[in-house]
């Protein structure tokens, strides 16, 4: 009776231990699932942090701002993943892909002799740091402030302690971006400022129905362009919104010598008490470092980037359109926050222990306690 006793007190106690464990170890499996295919999402202050740090070197340089393209954004951002999940570090994915393979997958447009495309990434506590040492470095430096390329996509993901940065840029045919404002997302007055791009590119277009360079432009507030005359092209174009608070888009059409046109647009967020005061163009915040460095104009074979990957030759794919700032905020989500540790990384090391390995270890351990647990008990019961 003693005996039969105990064991009537020994199995709540034994239920609940052996219930503690396999929560515990549950959990742990949970931990290390996610973490082992972890995808990152980016936020979209840190994007806007990034590009408009990125687009105050060049402004500062008297070059356009780059716009957001939501596929070079995806090929960004899925480097940016593929690195902080498997540890590989540079600009070879762990499937052995480049950049002009990542953004070829999403469809961006090709020229008749392949893409025009470049890549920067770094791994660092925070975007401040991040475009400082860019700026510190010729080869990205060079893809910063590239006389070229029109348009950028931006991946962030956070990695052991710091973040993984990567900016894909590039060019396609047909697609000259506008921006408001060079790129602000709101603004308080009417008056605006309408940032132009030209095809440096292929100056004198790629094909019969491929955009050279411009040299007339429509603008309109509406997308059917009633009402707007051809004028010359030029960079900067002052321009009044339409009355009223929300999101407005500015409409522009380009045509080239040849009569070929493509058109482009671009949205700010108008807030709802304006005045009609012509708003100045702020001065834009410099980080000093070196002089700009521009890529001479490419021959019909691609020029290589130094810190981009080699380029190959990929089928014309048609272009799309520029997404509206609507469209580029719908691309991303909240990302998790990085801590700011000093340490940096444009040396490409891997670094600290792989917290899979970590939280795989540990369940098994847990398991193992668990087991032995029941063994004990079982054994108590005899």
């Amino acid at each position: 009776m003693q005996n039969h006793a105990l064991k009537i007190v020994d199995r709540p106690r034994f239920r609940a231990s052996l219930a503690m464990t396999v929560c515990c170890a549950s959990g742990l499996m949970l931990l290390w699932t996610f973490t082992s295919g972890a995808v990152y999402a980016q936020a979209p202050d840190a994007v806007a942090d990034l590009a408009a740090r990125i687009n105050r070197e060049r402004i500062s340089r008297g070059l356009p701002a780059y716009a957001l393209n939501v596929q070079l954004s995806a090929a960004a951002q899925a480097q940016a993943n593929d690195i902080a999940s498997t540890g590989n570090y540079g600009h070879i994915g762990s499937d052995g892909s480049s950049v002009f393979d990542r953004v070829a997958r999403t469809g961006y447009g090709a020229y008749s002799w392949g893409r025009r495309l470049g890549e920067n990434w770094a791994w660092y506590p925070n975007a401040a740091t991040a475009v400082a040492e860019w700026m510190d470095s010729p080869p990205h430096r060079g893809n910063i402030l590239h006389a070229l390329y029109r348009e950028i996509g931006i991946g962030i993901a956070p990695s052991r302690g710091n973040t993984i940065f990567v900016v894909d840029f590039g060019a396609q045919p047909n697609v000259l971006p506008v921006l408001i404002d060079d790129g602000a997302s709101q603004t308080r007055t009417l008056t605006v400022t309408l940032t132009l791009t030209s095809e440096d590119v292929m100056p004198n277009g790629d094909g019969a129905n491929t955009l050279g360079r411009p040299t007339q432009v429509q603008v309109s507030n509406t997308s059917d362009w009633v009402g707007a005359p051809w004028q010359p092209f030029v960079q900067h174009k002052a321009w009044t919104l339409t009355t009223g608070g929300g999101i407005k888009t500015d409409y522009v059409k380009y045509r080239d010598a040849k009569g070929r046109t493509s058109t482009a647009s671009d949205s700010i967020v108008l807030a709802p008490s304006v005045t009609l005061t012509p708003r100045a163009t702020a001065t834009p915040t410099r980080t000093p470092r070196a002089t700009a460095t521009v890529t001479p104009t490419p021959t019909p074979e691609p020029t290589l980037e130094p810190a981009s990957a080699t380029p190959t030759a990929t089928p014309e794919e048609t272009a799309t359109p520029e997404p509206t700032m609507t469209e580029m905020i719908a691309l991303y989500s909240t990302l998790p926050p990085a801590s700011v540790s000093p340490t940096s990384a444009l040396s490409d090391k891997p670094i600290a222990q792989d917290v899979n390995t970590v939280a795989l270890g540990s369940f098994g351990i847990l398991i193992m306690l668990a087991v032995f647990e029941a063994v004990r008990h079982l054994g108590n019961r005899t």
